[in-house]
């Protein structure tokens, strides 16, 4: 060949596509399988398959907070030179600690399942474990059927992290992130893969409480300390509590489980409390129901529309007020009996929602469950309680705080107007409700004639498909950024808001009751 003339190779056109495609597959198989451990997927989570039965029964499918989780960075895979060592990447031996609770309290509604895992994640962090987390599978949840047509059933599978996503879901312990990811809450599907059976230690809750000498007299922050300090010191990476729940819905309903609030409010399971980015996504989109000012950069998404739950990030519960909103929680729908059957056994205020109590006293701060001080801690003192005017029974009393009247939620939103420092700055009000559209509405006129220039309702959100199904967490996401909380003292969604804004620093005089 002549030099400075170019090379021709005398191959037809579809030869050539074929031989460089070839030799392209062979370097994508050297990268990808031969290199894998360079090029390799980080997650050391399956990722998730849409199953047929949800499919079936139109269920959502929550894909993109499956993959949020999947891509939590405590849920990768170990370092390249231990990749082999384990499972899909995950050494064993890391020196990782974990804690699962097997047989939470499943089947109850999201507030008392989620009341548990609160105090779970916080026995985890003081046991020096991390918490294994569960996903949320609700018995019943209309809109959503559950039955197939053979007549088996199949419930709605949401993800932590389509709720919230502080710490009991895996997010930092730490706001700036510093703290060590090790220590993070992991998913249920990444303990399987880290602890395989032979590698769990298992506890029988109740021979082991009686072991522990715990029974149903023993005051919470004892149950704690006894708890973590046997936890702490087994040796076994993965353990496993089996037959029951540490703290069922029971011990937490009553008013034994407030000696930990000293201590556990000082975590960062209360600290560092947050809301899932698709609860943001719909804050987001629904912020001019709440406030008449913009919505703050807390909830602003990054990139191009359309809005992704990844466009968004996990909202603090600390770092997010709603100023001159009154939030007010109103029970509708077939709780009018629940309330009867609450007044008639004498009930008191569901768990946090005590702390309005007269007399009531909290032990200090345990350092054996925080750690050594100094501590920023006051007891929180509720304005209100359960209390029973004069002339009136009990009974009465206790049906008239769980099941107001339109006039007497009128009454209660004005003298919780009128007792704040700007009152002519509580202009608006958000009902999150599940009551009837047509009362609700009737509601919503009292109140504006009553001088509530701006009033909404949970029926004036519209939500995507997914958020339907987590409604409860956007309602609830309102009520903790609210200037003031009105709720009902014997409901556990109450408690969990008054428990969320107690833990991110919100004065107790802000927390009130019918």
């Amino acid at each position: 060949m002549a030099p400075g003339k170019p090379l021709h190779i005398g191959l037809p056109p579809r030869i050539l596509r074929v031989v460089f495609g070839g030799a392209f597959l062979l370097l994508c198989f050297y990268v990808l399988v031969l290199r894998g451990w360079e090029w390799d997927d980080p997650s050391a989570l399956p990722i998730p398959v849409i199953d047929d039965k949800s499919v079936q029964l139109g269920h959502p499918s929550f894909m993109d907070a499956w993959m949020y989780e999947r891509a939590l960075p405590q849920h990768a895979k170990t370092p390249v030179s231990a990749k082999w060592r384990g499972q899909n990447g995950v050494d064993g031996n890391d020196g990782r600690r974990y804690l699962l609770i097997r047989d939470a309290s499943w089947g109850s509604g999201w507030n008392n399942i989620f009341q548990e895992q609160l105090l779970n994640d916080y026995l985890s962090y003081i046991s020096d474990r991390s918490y294994v987390f569960p996903s949320f599978m609700p018995v019943d949840h209309p809109p959503y059927p559950n039955k197939l047509p053979d007549g088996s059933e199949h419930q709605v599978h949401i993800p932590m992290n389509a709720l919230v996503s502080g710490p009991t879901a895996g997010g930092p312990l730490r706001r700036d992130e510093s703290d060590p990811i090790g220590r993070r809450a992991v998913s249920v599907e990444y303990w399987h893969i880290a602890c395989p059976p032979e590698r769990v230690h298992h506890i029988k809750l109740y021979d082991m409480q009686k072991e522990l000498g715990i029974d149903d007299d023993s005051q919470g922050d004892d149950r704690m300390l006894k708890w973590s300090r046997m936890l702490k010191a087994l040796d076994a990476p993965c353990v496993s509590i089996d037959d029951g729940a540490v703290f069922n819905w029971m011990f937490i309903g009553g008013d034994k489980v407030m000696s930990i609030w000293p201590s556990y409010s000082l975590s960062p399971t209360m600290r560092n409390f947050a809301w899932s980015p698709m609860v943001v996504h719909a804050l987001y989109r629904h912020y001019h129901l709440f406030s008449r000012s913009p919505a703050p950069t807390l909830v602003l998404p990054s990139g191009r529309q359309p809005y992704r739950m990844q466009s968004f990030k996990r909202l603090y519960t600390a770092e997010h007020t709603i100023p001159g909103l009154l939030a007010i929680h109103v029970r509708r729908g077939d709780y009018e009996n629940h309330c009867s059957f609450l007044a008639d056994v004498g009930a008191d205020y569901n768990a946090w929602d005590g702390f309005g109590t007269p007399g009531l006293k909290l032990p200090p701060v345990r350092s054996e469950l925080i750690g050594p001080g100094p501590y920023n801690y006051q007891d929180p003192k509720l304005p209100d309680y359960l209390s029973t005017p004069e002339g009136m029974s009990r009974r009465d009393a206790a049906h008239a705080h769980c099941w107001p009247s339109q006039h007497a939620i009128v009454k209660r939103a004005r003298q919780v107007r009128a007792g704040t420092s700007t009152p002519g700055n509580m202009k608006s009000l958000f009902i999150a409700t599940n009551g009837d559209k047509a009362w609700v509405a009737e509601l919503a006129e009292l109140l504006k004639a009553d001088g509530w220039s701006h009033v909404t309702s949970s029926h004036d959100i519209d939500l995507t498909k997914e958020e339907i199904a987590i409604s409860h967490a956007v309602d609830m996401a309102v009520m903790t950024a609210a200037q003031e909380f009105i709720g009902v003292g014997f409901s556990s969604m109450t408690s969990n808001v008054v428990q969320i804004r107690l833990g991110a620093g919100r004065e107790a005089n802000t927390c009130h009751f019918w």
